[in-house]
């Protein structure tokens, strides 16, 4: 009998796929949902089936059922060829979404070839016994190692892209969960390449009687597909958690105290209340809600405040600068933001004169509260990556002077 760290990690990855449908499925049971939706619904599923028939009370059951040894194996592939397609059009309709169905049929028709030679193959391979130990007892069997070439070959293109697409749009991405979960997805798919490569490593060794050193293919039979469904199974769930929102809040408050501090120690009549020490703020929870809308309107009375010393030309620098650091859309209108906020902050604090000029910038930011929120957040988070010579110096909580 497995212990029960061996029977979690042979049954885990199938409960906890299985789990990641049913949250799903009670989070979006009363929304309608889009093209992009059902393809992940898709993935969802597919990988879960897949990871079921893989558990051994399954894979029995259905060779038992069915009459068809091995069966489960192959529709286990199955799955992950449709999981694999779908996947691929999911990242095409987020990137490229003018282009993904055209660019989708050519993976279609070869993942449907693909199968139907997988079929062609399972139907001639002598694999006559359910085993849910394949690899160890059919290895040396004609037409295994034809099978997972084809099979490889199937999966291969689908997962090369699919990280291509998944690195690149992680790094344009301007939300700290859905880059998280794209990179881990894009760590899960290769996880799953190095198995499915090694795999076919592994019985080329064994038709042509070669040595495979057991010390390199039992760890990675043992950890890579474990390992590849948690990161996959996280990384598709992780962008639709929601914080819950004083938990939102509370951080967002934190986040914004370096912007709010510079604009107070140069325009100090914006607070309602005086800075108190960080510790004292990171222990204090009350009234989270009020204390943050404070905040954001504190912030925008500041930048009201030194709006004569807001200068344009730094502005365009900030814009050329961040566009040539490979930066656009969001994270460029932060940069810029955080930028000329800084260059005002330490003119005033330096005592200079406003821009001969005089010429006004547009103000940016949300349409509503929240979405200006995120906007503050972002150049907070601008801000506080800047050289710290170009920013003010920041009050200490409890004095009048500036440190």
């Amino acid at each position: 009998m497995a212990s029960p760290t061996e029977w979690l990690r042979l049954n885990g990855p199938a409960l906890l796929a299985c789990l990641a449908v049913v949250v799903r499925i009670a989070r979006s049971r009363h929304r309608r949902r889009s093209g992009s939706e059902v393809t992940i619904w898709l993935v969802s599923v597919c990988i879960a089936f897949s990871l079921v028939l893989q558990t051994s009370v399954v894979y029995f059951a259905v060779g038992r059922f069915t009459g068809i040894p091995n069966l489960a194996r192959l529709a286990n592939h199955g799955c992950i060829l449709v999981a694999a397609v779908a996947g691929q059009d999911f990242l095409l309709q987020i990137n490229r979404p003018e282009q993904a169905r055209r660019r989708l049929v050519p993976y279609t028709i070869w993942a449907a070839t693909v199968f139907a030679a997988m079929c062609l193959l399972f139907v001639l391979s002598r694999t006559g016994v359910d085993e849910i130990h394949f690899a160890a007892r059919y290895g040396r069997t004609p037409g295994v190692l034809e099978y997972w070439l084809v099979y490889l070959a199937g999966l291969l293109p689908a997962m090369v892209d699919s990280v291509r697409l998944t690195v690149g749009y992680a790094a344009k991405s301007t939300e700290t969960v859905i880059r998280l979960g794209l990179r881990l997805i894009a760590t899960g798919i290769v996880c799953s390449m190095l198995y499915h490569v090694q795999k076919a490593v592994f019985f080329a060794a064994q038709r042509l009687d070669l040595h495979y050193p057991r010390s390199i293919g039992g760890p990675m039979d043992r950890y890579l597909p474990p390992l590849s469904v948690l990161l996959l199974i996280v990384g598709i769930v992780l962008p639709t958690w929601r914080t819950p929102v004083v938990v939102s809040n509370y951080l967002t408050h934190l986040r914004l105290r370096p912007l709010w501090l510079a604009f107070y120690a140069v325009v100090p009549r914006i607070a309602f209340d005086p800075p108190r020490s960080r510790l004292r703020e990171v222990v204090d929870v009350r009234d989270i809600g009020l204390k943050l809308y404070r905040r954001v309107v504190e912030i925008r009375d500041g930048r009201l405040a030194l709006r004569a010393h807001l200068d344009p030309e730094i502005a365009a620098a900030a814009g050329e600068s961040g566009r040539a650091a490979g930066l656009a859309g969001p994270k460029l209108d932060a940069h810029v933001e955080a930028v000329t906020l800084a260059a005002a902050i330490r003119a005033v604090a330096d005592g200079a004169e406003p821009p001969g000029d005089g010429a006004a910038l547009a103000v940016p930011g949300g349409r509503d509260l929240d979405s200006d929120i995120a906007f503050l957040k972002a150049v907070a988070a601008a801000y506080r990556r800047l050289d710290p010579r170009l920013r003010v110096p920041q009050r200490t909580a409890g004095s009048g002077h500036v440190e």
